[in-house]
């Protein structure tokens, strides 16, 4: 009976205990979670950061980070590494999430990436399914939804559905107008000129393509450039303007050396003008290009298989090799029917005839023509061409309207006689430009700020980490290896060769070395002063420069975080010195003066050029020293001249 409360006390203190480290857990948790949500944000092209976030987003379930870094894992897998089917093996088991994530933009944005994976993959009614799934969830994001409509346009575009295409990129481009896109209106209006060209509106295509060449660019740096060129070169393709084909795909490649999606394209833009090569008898050109490829097996698989084996069709045909033009003709045939894009199996059909009629198989040879004009007239039926003319008139009379009411505007102002109403209007526009001008500065200094300051935090939390990590190392170093060194240093004592000995010791000293350069433990111990002291008496000892040294009592000044940059950045001026400086005798100081913390390094070396250094690649260690002065406030001074030495103040 008497031990009965006792027992009630334990087993509470107990449950106390527990809720105290889960808590303590889930904090740590969701501390970690936040920074690599950040890490990711800024890195989407690090599949294994991406990954980690997802695992832990999981884990503490925050199904909105979850969700949001799976999408940007399946881009990842589907436009950088070609690895499609890693990304198609995330989608059953994240589907199971989305009805408890509280953002529905995630979800649209989920879709849509998931979407575009089945359209790479060749799996156009998936696709469809998945961009209407985006366009439902984005709800009011006008941006979304006019994605989700150009990727739907896309895929029936490829399907030879132009009718249905032509009605989903008019509805895109207005919700990019909407929104103000400029690069996806740019994007959509690209797919209305490819719509053109495939159904042999040639001029107009030209014209709208020349257009949009020079808005892209203006927008400089336009990443789907290299698109653009090589469904010009397609066109002239078919209109059999092979100069012009070859041309657009040089130009191609020369737009992709600096779009985002470089990677993405690369293999595309190489196997269409090892094509355009073969078919113009420049078999020397074809055959280095494919070999290119062929280095890596990326390059001509998945997505670029297709485009392989049309180059090697076409190659071997032009070296007269018909019986392996035959077996990659069937092969690129079979591929295309599994997508069901049309004019490509029509294409192949057409090419299979004339490798068919070379063979002296004529049969065959008249098989495949057939199968070339059905299906030509079955993509090119009257309804679809007639909902396609119609969206080209509409097009083509707001454009009219719109030239017609900026001249009747013009007109009008060329004969105003209002000569004070024409001077308000000058003066109101110039008002209205200064304004702008402002607004734009303004906006624009504002824009830098917040970008800096988003470097500057981003930078802090990269040192904490890497602070963090040198202590887990160092502690790990310290209680584990550092321990085992020691058992055997005096295990080594009991042996007669003196030498086992020296060298376990001596192993054991670096250790310890390597784990105090990490950590320092001597700074949590001794104070930042004494630490210092130690510092420069270690460095004296292994070197030959003269140091000479006054150093006051300073801890009382210095949080924990102010002494660990401080000591840091000693370290990396002492460091910067015996490498490079060359210097005879170094002074150090530290002392306090009113409110401030003061240290001072001066030495008597080579000196250096302190701006040019900032700028060349070498200079990560003074970077290092301005990030750390930024986080613990204070400021930084350096004073150096070629051969009159080097001074580094910091003042806390």
């Amino acid at each position: 009976m008497i031990k009965k409360p006792k027992v009630v006390l334990s087993f509470c203190m107990f449950l106390f205990y527990s809720y105290l480290v889960v808590s303590q857990n889930n904090q740590i948790e969701n501390s970690r979670l936040s920074k690599l949500d950040s890490l990711s944000v800024n890195n989407v092209k690090n599949d294994s950061l991406l990954i980690e976030t997802i695992r832990l987003a999981k884990k503490i379930k925050a199904y909105d980070i979850a969700v949001k870094h799976t999408a940007n894992l399946i881009r990842y897998y589907n436009y950088e590494t070609n690895t499609k089917e890693k990304g198609k093996t995330l989608i059953s088991n994240t589907k199971t999430l989305l009805q408890f994530v509280k953002n529905k933009d995630i979800v649209s944005k989920f879709y849509f990436e998931v979407a575009d994976l089945y359209y790479y993959l060749g799996e156009f009614e998936e696709s469809i399914i998945n961009y209407d799934s985006a366009f439902f969830y984005a709800n009011n994001n006008v941006s979304l939804k006019g994605l989700s409509k150009f990727g739907k346009g896309i895929v029936y575009v490829d399907t030879g559905e132009f009718g249905k295409a032509s009605i989903e990129l008019q509805e895109a481009i207005a919700y990019f107008k909407k929104s103000k896109d400029t690069l996806n209106w740019i994007n959509a209006k690209n797919s209305i000129t490819i719509l053109y060209g495939k159904n042999g509106f040639y001029e107009d295509e030209e014209q709208e393509r020349n257009e949009l060449i020079t808005l892209a660019n203006q927008y400089k740096n336009y990443p789907s450039l290299p698109s653009v060129y090589y469904n010009a070169a397609a066109s002239a393709n078919k209109t059999s303007h092979q100069k012009k084909r070859i041309n657009y795909l040089l130009k191609a490649l020369h737009a992709n050396e600096t779009s985002e999606y470089k990677n993405f394209f690369l293999p595309v833009l190489k196997l269409g003008l090892a094509a355009a090569y073969a078919d113009n008898d420049s078999i020397a050109k074809s055959e280095k290009l494919i070999k290119e490829i062929e280095l890596d097996s990326n390059f001509f698989s998945g997505y670029n298989e297709s485009f392989y084996l049309d180059a090697k069709m076409r190659l071997a045909f032009a070296k007269k090799n018909y019986q392996a033009s035959k077996n990659y003709g069937l092969a690129y045939l079979n591929k295309k029917k599994q997508s069901h894009a049309y004019e490509e199996i029509q294409e192949a059909e057409h090419f299979l005839s004339k490798i068919y009629k070379a063979l002296g198989d004529r049969e065959k040879a008249l098989k495949h023509y057939e199968n070339f004009t059905n299906l030509k007239d079955s993509i090119s039926n009257v309804q679809k061409l007639r909902v396609l003319s119609y969206y080209q008139t509409l097009y083509e009379t707001e454009k009219r309207d719109l030239k017609i009411q900026t001249q009747q505007r013009d007109i009008e102002l060329l004969h105003t006689k209002d000569k004070l109403k024409t001077q308000w209007l000058w003066f109101g526009g110039f008002g209205l430009v200064i304004t702008f001008i402002i607004i734009v500065v303004l906006r624009s200094r504002s824009f830098a700020k917040k970008q800096q300051i988003l470097q500057e935090n981003l930078t802090q939390r990269i040192m904490e980490s890497q602070e963090q990590e040198r202590n887990k190392v160092a502690m790990e170093l310290h209680d584990s290896v550092g321990q085992q060194l020691m058992l055997l240093t005096r295990k080594a004592n009991t042996l007669p060769d003196s030498s086992f000995h020296e060298l376990a010791a001596d192993t054991l000293s670096s250790i310890r070395a390597i784990s105090h350069n990490l950590y320092p433990v001597v700074l949590k111990r001794l104070g930042f002063s004494e630490a210092t002291q130690q510092l420069i008496n270690s460095i004296d000892e292994n070197s030959d420069v003269f140091f000479t040294t006054e150093i006051g009592f300073v801890d009382d000044m210095l949080s924990d975080d102010e002494a660990l940059h401080l000591y840091r950045i000693l370290q990396e001026v002492l460091q910067n010195i015996l490498k490079h400086a060359k210097a005879k005798s170094v002074w150090v100081e530290v002392l306090k003066s009113n409110n401030n913390v003061m240290l001072t390094i001066k030495d008597n070396g080579v000196g250096f050029n302190f701006n040019k250094a900032l700028k060349t690649n070498k200079s990560l260690g003074l970077k290092s020293i301005q990030e750390r002065c930024k986080i613990i406030h204070s400021k930084l001074i350096i004073e150096s001249q070629p051969n009159k030495g080097t001074k580094v103040k910091v003042i806390l």
